[in-house]
Formats: structure tokens, C-alpha cells, sequence
């Protein structure tokens, strides 16, 4: 092979190499850049109140199933407690700090019995009022119910409470007639569909943003990942400044 023919050939295979490591180098870049820009923006695109869904994101990140899945059905809900979060149907999760008791209906509302607490839910699946020891709920309720009145009944301590429509709550006498809330038997395709609801409320599009630009997000390998990203840029510049002096220097050639 002539000395013309070899220079050709590096000079040939010097152009592929910077392309396609130009090709790879802008990509990410380009990536880091626009979430670089999100992230100036994450109240305005709502970055915290986004989560990913991705089983394989979900997988970077180790997300593992709730330890504890409790159901409860009214005629028009579903209300699933996974760990700290509840869903209602496939509304948003609420977060619960306590376990889920129960749920029943008041009037056009849904309430919703955790051990130290009720939650007012409207037609939106959206808590409007949470009701406390502040507001004399008891905070060891085990069981939540209603009469034969409709009357939102609560069972703490061996005693009864019931919940007026003005949300007040006052003891009561014994009353054996009380239709209380029992806890629905999940099924297989139901506990997957929470496990895949819990998951999916974990990691936000902000926390997974920040991971990537931290280099969090590879774990231990981030360092070495971005070290071979300016490796890559540095090769880019040099290959650049090369594939520039050998044009500079090419003669000219006329008709």
C-alpha cells in the first residue's frame, strides 16, 4: 500500500471516529442541556408533581413493593392503601400517615377512616378537610361504619362516635346494628395494578433530573461516566483541531 494511500486511509478513518463520537458526545449533551433548562423551570412544568412510571427507571432506582396493601370498597370506590400512600379509584395518590380503617359514604362525600384520622373526599377524588384530635376524633379507631340512620359511626376505644352532617363528633350509645366497612380480598390483577400505582409515585421527573446531572443516577460508575463524557469532548476538540491543520496544509488543486 503506496505512503498516499495510507495517509488517505487515516485521514478517512480519523473523519468516522469524530463523527461518531461527535454524534454520541452531542446527544448527551444535548440531553443535559434541555433538562439543564427544565430544571430552571421545574415549578413551571410541575417537575415535583410528575413521577415516572418506567419499569426500567423504576428499576434503576431499586423501587420495591409496598410491605402492606389494605382495600377497602364502597358502591362507587375503591380506596387502596400501598405503605404510606392511598389511592381512590386511579386518582393521585394521598399520602396517610396511619393505616387505612375503612371508607363510606356522607352524602355526595366519601370519608375515608385511617387509626387517628378521617378525610373528607369530594366527587374529584380530592381531600377537602382532614379531621383530627383537634377536631375530637379519637386517635385509636378500629372499625368505621354507619347506622341504620346512615350515620357515619366510628368504633375507638370499645366506644361508638358518630359524625354529624356538620362534621362534629360526639359519643354515642352502644348499637348493634352497624353495617361497618370490611376490607375487600385482593385479587391478583388488583395487587399488581397497586404495586404499579405505589411504584409509580416514588421517584419524581425533578429527582430523576438531578440524578442524571449529579451522576447519581449511575451509581458508583457516575464519576467514571462523566469522566469518559469529557474524554469524549476532549478527543472531539483535538480530532477537530487535526482534521483542521490537514485541510490547511492539503494543496490546492485547479482544473
Amino acid at each position: 500500500m503506496s505512503h498516499k494511500r495510507k495517509h488517505r486511509n487515516s485521514r478517512k478513518s480519523l473523519y468516522l471516529w469524530h463523527r461518531y463520537v461527535g454524534l454520541f458526545a452531542t446527544l448527551f449533551i444535548i440531553f443535559i442541556t434541555l433538562s439543564g433548562i427544565a430544571l430552571n423551570h421545574t415549578d413551571d412544568l410541575a417537575l415535583k408533581k410528575q413521577y415516572i412510571s418506567s419499569q426500567f427507571l423504576l428499576d434503576s432506582y431499586n423501587i420495591q413493593a409496598p410491605t402492606q396493601l389494605l382495600q377497602f370498597k364502597t358502591p362507587s370506590h375503591t380506596v387502596t392503601q400501598a405503605d404510606s400512600f392511598l389511592f381512590i379509584n386511579t386518582s393521585d395518590a394521598i399520602t396517610a400517615d396511619a393505616q387505612l380503617i375503612g371508607a363510606v359514604h356522607l352524602d355526595e362525600f366519601l370519608v375515608i377512616s385511617l387509626t387517628n384520622a378521617l378525610l373528607l373526599i369530594d366527587s374529584n377524588n380530592q381531600v377537602i378537610e382532614t379531621l383530627s384530635g383537634l377536631d375530637g376524633i379519637p386517635n385509636t379507631i378500629t372499625a368505621l361504619g354507619y347506622d341504620q340512620n346512615q350515620q357515619v359511626t366510628l368504633l375507638a376505644n370499645e366506644q361508638l362516635y358518630q359524625l354529624d352532617s356538620n362534621l362534629n363528633v360526639e359519643q354515642v350509645p352502644w348499637n348493634d346494628n352497624i353495617h361497618w366497612s370490611s376490607k375487600n380480598i385482593i385479587s391478583p390483577s388488583a395487587s399488581k395494578l397497586a404495586i404499579q400505582q405505589y411504584k409509580s409515585n416514588i421517584i419524581s421527573l425533578e429527582t430523576l433530573f438531578l440524578d442524571i446531572h449529579s451522576g447519581r443516577f449511575f451509581g458508583s460508575y457516575g464519576t467514571l461516566f462523566f469522566d469518559l463524557i469529557g474524554v469524549l469532548v476532549l478527543f472531539l476538540a483535538l480530532t477537530g483541531i487535526i482534521i483542521w491543520a490537514r485541510q490547511r496544509t492539503k494543496p490546492n488543486t485547479h482544473d
